[in-house]
């Protein structure tokens, strides 16, 4: 691939990315998503192929600017937002450039435009998928702005030439190379593979400069950017209100809620507590009276030193409720996604909260004011992401004691607030009786198991449901026999009521798919659920109940491959939220105490070893070392090996890093001395490339040579070193040299062999040189 070509794919790669961060995001239209895409292939293949194009000329352009501005206004007031508006007109612009015939300034525009691009998917969305998108950005922003430099240059260098240097008509010359190969060819300077490889360098060299300043500028709960247009992305999957046929829609979707993990096993299937509806109209399920049964909680609370101020950006902890529990609670780490109710979510009994959330309320049972267990938790300001640890109590009254309780006992306020009942079919009252008659059912535990096992096997779970002409209800139970979640609960909440008994419905998450890889569950809009809460009053507890057959409880046992890739990616979609979206300076801070613990542990490790290895050293010594030791034969020869085992691997170790200094440079006579025993030999098997055989020999010759301190400059030619060396042992060499080197002969086994004579005789003569010197030194110096 030449460089032209090149820069082209990685100027199309540019823009694409930036369009697949957009894409990426769930936002874009379906046009855009398919329509760009198109414009984008066809643009690049003509490019490719340099298919010829008529520019687009200057008034077409500003013909479409102009068109273009009134349906900017107008898709921002009916067909999108203002943003998606923004998006569009980027797609709009970079679509005409690409179909015109682009310059550099073009080219500009284009890159400026998917800069741009990625801007706004930076704000849509805090998935890692952006991540991706940005690393393969910088990468083809690095590659592409490199090259567009590189061919800039080369055209004003070519046009430099065109007006200085004048070509002469006389023809060249050809020049026999006596030592290329015929089929050797000239090949360009890899300038493709040198670009892809600096450009990987610096996105690795601008990733290791800005991490570390990445993770210390504090973030606050997952704002940013995605604060003010989270609230956009609203989830659906929970309201606060249940209607008869809501839920057939919205549990289709699987779109991710919250992730929730715990910090123990709880050792049964839990569900996401939200809200507790008590009045039912006859269609739609509401809490009665929220506002006289609301209380603010928890304003002058907080987790560390500092005073209480009404912000977010804090850790709080909030005491819910107080209750009595036969064992510890059980802490959940949930990260709430953006929602449109402040409603928070946990298991089963919330007693305590914490989190960077300023001010808590609750809407309690009825509207006593002691004794009670919150109906649903409120956060007064929840927006765009928010993580927090919920403390709930899990524990549940044995049978037994469910059992021993009767119908009587139960508070005036309760069976005001949860006895209450619309004008009903009456066939609904019979069938309730009719139920726990056959079960032979006396308590109200046991009239609850039985209704709840009746709509369970006798009943069909579908999303497919038509709408309810007059009473939903009954139409269930006696007509369609089949329905969803919300149809269940409420059968059964109210067919309790008709007995007697204060229930409740609940409405919330199932526990959601479990990710083994990180150990935790990933909440999704298909997991909303609806579910039944009776009283107990001896207990004083709300006992869950759930006649919702198996069918509509989602099951996430899938395996495979596909399962198991999918697992990892929600374990780093969770790592991505931790220490990229939630890294507040709360965490920062932890983590460099962490940190900063493990470089001590590690520091305390060495000097230990290090402690432990001299202590041996020291005895070692000190046991061969006694001037009172008798040594022995076998006591000599362990420490003759000892020591020459040692010598031996120093050696080795010294030949070998010599070696992977040295392996990418011809053998020579400068080196290590190990390095020259060998070199003779070298060269004589070199006899397959004649030019190396010289090369090697010669530089023997010169190394033997600059012991008697004749060193050749490098600005001297071999003949007139021989010259003036006064050995005829190198001019001998020299004129072999020059006859292999340059002439392009062979050496034969004789040549070889004199070769080898000269350079020994030389080696001879350089000595007694050296020993005359010395010897009148040694005269000079007695003078």
């Amino acid at each position: 691939m030449g460089l032209s070509s090149y820069y082209k794919f990685t100027s199309y790669a540019l823009v694409a990315t930036s369009f697949a961060a957009m894409a990426l995001t769930g936002e874009l239209d379906g046009i855009s998503v398919v329509v760009y895409p198109v414009i984008l292939g066809l643009c690049f293949y003509r490019d490719a192929r340099g298919a010829a194009r008529r520019p687009i000329r200057a008034w077409v352009w500003r013909s479409l600017a102009l068109a273009y501005i009134p349906f900017f206004f107008l898709d921002v007031a009916i067909f999108s937002d203002k943003i998606l508006a923004l998006v569009h007109l980027t797609l709009f612009a970079s679509s005409v450039k690409l179909f015109d015939e682009k310059r550099d300034r073009d080219w500009v525009f284009l890159y400026v435009v998917a800069f741009f691009q990625m801007l706004l998917a930076a704000g849509l969305t805090f998935d890692t998928t952006f991540v991706a998108s940005l690393i393969l950005f910088l990468f083809f922003f690095i590659s592409t702005l490199a090259a567009f430099e590189i061919r800039r240059t080369r055209r004003e260098a070519a046009r430099i030439d065109e007006e200085v240097i004048t070509f002469s008509k006389k023809k060249r010359e050809r020049r026999f190379l006596p030592f290329r190969s015929k089929d050797a060819r000239p090949r360009p300077p890899g300038r493709v593979r040198y670009l892809v490889g600096a450009s990987l360098a610096q996105v690795v060299m601008v990733a290791a400069l800005t991490l570390p300043f990445f993770f210390l500028i504090p973030r606050f709960g997952g704002g940013g950017v995605a604060r003010g247009w989270g609230e956009g992305q609203s989830l659906t999957g929970f309201s606060e209100r249940v209607e008869l046929g809501d839920v057939a829609q919205i549990k289709e979707s699987n779109r991710v809620v919250m992730r929730v993990e715990l910090a123990s096993r709880p050792g049964r299937f839990l569900r996401w507590r939200g809200i507790a509806l008590d009045h039912y109209d006859g269609r739609v399920w509401s809490a009665r009276d929220s506002q006289k049964r609301k209380t603010s909680l928890g304003q002058d609370l907080r987790v560390s030193g500092e005073s209480w101020r009404s912000d977010d950006k804090f850790d709080r902890l909030h005491q819910i409720s107080e209750g009595r529990s036969n064992g510890p609670f059980l802490e959940q780490r949930i990260v709430l996604e953006p929602v449109k109710t402040n409603i928070l979510f946990a298991a089963q009994r919330l007693r305590q909260l914490r989190g960077p959330i300023s001010q808590v309320s609750i809407i309690r049972d009825t509207t006593r004011k002691v004794g009670e267990d919150s109906a649903s938790v409120y956060a007064d300001s929840l927006r765009g992401r928010v993580p927090y640890r919920a403390f709930s109590d899990i524990t549940v009254p044995s049978e037994e004691e469910l059992r021993a309780e009767a119908l009587e006992g139960y508070p005036e306020i309760v069976r005001s607030f949860y006895l209450q009942t619309p004008r009903l079919d009456p066939r609904i009252e019979r069938l309730a009786r009719d139920i726990v008659r056959d079960a032979d059912a006396r308590t109200p535990y046991d009239k609850a198991r039985a209704i709840e096992q009746y709509l369970k096997t006798r009943f069909g779970y579908t999303l497919n449901l038509k709408p309810a002409k007059a009473d939903p209800l009954a139409e269930f139970l006696f007509d369609l026999r089949e329905g969803h979640c919300e149809y269940f609960a409420t059968a059964m909440t109210i067919m309790l009521r008709t007995l007697g008994i204060p229930a409740r419905i609940v409405n919330g998450f199932q526990m959601g798919e479990y990710n083994d890889v990180s150990d935790f569950y990933t909440v999704r809009d298909r997991d909303a659920h609806s579910w039944v809460e009776v009283y107990f009053p001896q207990s004083e507890s709300w006992v869950e109940f759930d006649p919702t057959p198996a069918a509509g409880i989602n099951n996430y046992s899938q395996g495979g491959l596909l399962g198991g890739l999918w697992k990892y990616m929600e374990a780093l979609e969770v790592l991505w939220l931790d220490y990229v979206v939630t890294l507040d300076s709360d965490e920062q801070a932890s983590l460099l105490v962490e940190i900063q613990q493990q470089l001590l542990s590690i520091k305390d490790r060495v000097a230990a070893y290090y402690v432990d290895a001299k202590e041996w050293l020291k005895s070692v010594f000190a046991s061969y070392l006694r001037r009172d030791r008798n040594w022995s034969v076998t006591d000599a020869l362990r420490l003759v090996s000892v020591l020459g085992s040692f010598l031996l691997a120093s050696f080795a170790l010294y030949v070998v890093v010599s070696h992977l200094k040295r392996r990418r440079l011809e053998p020579t006579g400068y080196g290590p001395w190990w390095h020259r025993l060998f070199i003779l030999l070298t060269w004589r098997r070199a006899g397959r490339d004649h030019r190396k055989s010289a090369v090697l020999f010669y530089e023997r010759m010169l190394a033997i040579a600059a012991h008697a301190g004749m060193v050749k400059p490098p600005d001297q030619t071999p003949v007139e070193f021989a010259a003036l060396s006064g050995f005829d042992q190198v001019r001998e060499i020299t004129n072999l040299y020059n006859r292999v080197r340059f002439g392009g002969a062979r050496l034969t086994e004789g040549e070889a062999d004199r070769i080898a004579n000269l350079l020994a005789e030389l080696k001879k003569a350089v000595r007694r040189v050296e020993g005359k010197g010395k010897k009148a030194k040694k005269q000079e110096s007695r003078r």
